[in-house]
This record gives C-alpha cells, structure tokens and sequence, in this order.
C-alpha cells in the first residue's frame, strides 16, 4: 500500500481519485490548491502526488518546480493530471520537474494502473518507537501536541501509529481528532485480565481517518484508579501492536505514571513561554534526572500559546541551562482546528506551527 497526495481545485475530481485510489488498497491525502498542498507533502513524504496544472496560487508547474528544491520530494514522482493535452502542455510539465503528465480523459482504473506502474518498488525500512508527551503546568498545550505528533509520525512513515490518551478524568484528545469513542481507558483499566493483549485492546480504539487509532479518555468523571503494573502491561501491548506509540501524559512523574519511565524511548517535555512553567520545568528535570532517566531521551519543546509577552528562547535556556529542541510558534489557526475537531496538520499544514511539529516527529525517531 502506498500514500498518494492528490492536490486539485475540483471537488468532483478529488472525490473521484480518493475512491478510486482507496478502492485499491492505498492511503489517500487531499489539497485543493498547490501552495497547501506542496506544505503538505512536506510534512507527509508521499510515495507519489498527483497534480492539476491549473489551480489558485500555484499552478502544477510551479508545484514542480518548488518540490524538487525539497531535499525530501527530489526523487518522489509527481504525475500532472489536467485537462489540457496537447503535446507542449506535456513537455512544459516535464521540463519543470514532473514524472509523467496524464490527460483528465484518462479513465479511472487506467489511471490507477499508470500510477502503481511509477510507485517505488521498495519502501524504507519502518522506524518505530514510544513518546511520551507531558508537562509540570497545566495549559501548555500538551494534548494539541500529542494529537498533531501522532498524525505527523502516521504520515510520515507511513506506519501505524497508537495515540494512548492517559488522563483518567476529562482527556480533550477525541474532542480534538473529531471522533467520538464509546469505549474508553478507564475502562480498558477496569478489566480484569492480568496482562493485556492486542486482541483485548483492539475493541477499546477507535480509528481516525489520518490512520492513528486511538485510546481515549472519554470526557466525564470517572473513580478508575490506574495501578502502575496495569498500565506498564497496557504500554507494553501498544508499543508491540503499533509501529509508534504516542502518550499524552498528565503527570508523568507521579508513581503510576513514573513506572512507565523504562518504556519509552523518548519524552518531550512541554512549556510555555513564561516564568512558571520554566520553574516547573526545571522541577521536572530534577525529577526525570533522580528517576535515572538518560537526558538523551528528553526533549525540551517550547509552545508558544500566545501571541505576544514571552519570555525569549535564551532566557529558557539561560534558566533551564540546557537548549531547546525546538519551540512552536504560535498559531491562531491552532484554536479554529481544536473547536472544530479537525487537527492543524490536516486542516492548516501550511502552517509554521504545522510545520515544526512535522519537524519534531523527524527529529525524535530518524
């Protein structure tokens, strides 16, 4: 199976190719104009794009020409799909960097097989690994991140990836995904199995149209307790069932949460620009640091949630007295996409803010 991004202004054609593409087995990304679509293949690294000439704000040519200056999209084919065809239009789109150039008349299963025929016979090897995303202060946008993290490793790798929402009382992340779980953790906790499994778990998840399947806190109170050999076995079958593992972790440093520490491979630790989440962020270092966590597994990562009055990147530093791995802007897009359910890598990828969290899933698992 492979991952094709499809950029066309026509609503008809992009529903058209998304069913035809999907009925063969393969995943599928949208765009309906090639400024936001060449974002997107940015923070996706498609096995190929498909392309329409004539759109707003970029045409197909253009798209071309920008992606092969993309050190990750030189080599990925780009197939021209327009309605135009008459030989200039096709040597036009070939000088300017594209595989192949299709006319619209093409029918659907001819097109499919054209496009499987340029699909790279081979894939890289699947990375894989277990993140867990938290903070020592409340309001730093430490779920947002998950969310969007999750959806970027997906898209990236092409993997399977499981987003494991860890609060017991009032997780947001299936507010934020658009999906509404009728199964939760509390009670895949509640079971009364010792050990879990895939089989056990699978019913508790619900899939996301990016491909990320998730375990939810549902938002309503609940008296589930999470003993720390409970969750530790929950981890274990996740990190062995997917090829990514995301944790959106309340308190990672409360004994429950704090037995999970030898099982990830990396742990980004979330704070907003100003005085009190820097104090608290140098307590959770302390912490990490006395419960033997390996500093090469932390990652320190900035959240701009306001637009002005923040502390600068080096008076963090200078206090926290270690560097930042990498700071989000802030991103009034972020808002819109958390209150309607659609996540900013999906609904804004051309977003700075989208664009660093692409960023940091490339910088945690190379």
């Amino acid at each position: 199976m492979a991952h094709i991004l499809i950029i066309d202004d026509d609503q008809d054609i992009l529903r058209l190719l998304e069913f035809s593409f999907k009925r063969s087995g393969h995943s599928v990304s949208i765009s309906s104009n090639g400024e936001q679509g060449l974002a997107q293949a940015e923070i996706e690294n498609p096995d190929l794009i498909i392309c329409d000439v004539m759109m707003p704000k970029m045409t197909g040519y253009d798209f071309c020409r920008q992606a092969r200056t993309k050190p990750d999209l030189k080599d990925t084919p780009i197939v021209i799909f327009s309605a135009r065809f008459q030989p200039i239009d096709r040597q036009t789109a070939l000088d300017a960097g594209a595989t192949d150039y299709l006319a619209k008349t093409v029918a659907p299963d001819e097109l499919v097989s054209r496009i499987e025929e340029l699909l790279p016979t081979a894939t890289p090897p699947t990375l894989g690994g277990t993140v867990g995303l938290f903070s020592m202060k409340g309001g730093t946008g430490v779920t947002s991140l998950a969310v969007n993290l999750a959806i970027a490793l997906t898209l990236a790798h092409k993997a399977g990836a499981v987003l494991a929402d860890l609060a017991l009382v009032g997780g947001h992340s299936a507010l934020m995904l658009g999906v509404r779980p009728t199964s939760s953790l509390p009670k895949l906790l509640s079971t009364g199995e010792p050990q879990f499994t895939t089989e056990m778990v699978q019913p508790y998840l619900v899939k996301h149209s990016s491909g990320v399947q998730l375990l939810a806190s549902l938002p309503a109170f609940s008296e589930a307790v999470a003993p720390p050999d409970r969750l530790e076995s929950l981890v274990q079958c996740l990190k062995s069932s997917f090829d990514f593992t995301v944790l959106d972790l309340s308190h990672l440093l409360e004994p429950q949460f704090s037995a999970l520490l030898p099982l990830l491979d990396k742990i980004v630790l979330v704070l907003s620009p100003d005085m009190p989440s820097v104090q608290s962020t140098v307590i959770a270092l302390q912490g990490l640091a006395q419960l033997g966590v390996d500093d090469q597994k932390i990652s320190l990562v900035v959240n701009q949630i306001t637009p002005r009055h923040s502390l600068p990147l080096q008076t963090i530093q200078k206090v926290i007295k270690r560097p930042i791995t990498l700071a989000v802007p802030f991103e009034p897009e972020m808002i819109r996409a958390v209150n309607s359910g659609k996540p900013l890598l999906l609904a804004s990828p051309q977003t700075p803010a989208a664009s660093a969290i692409g960023k940091l899933a490339d910088t945690l698992f190379k």
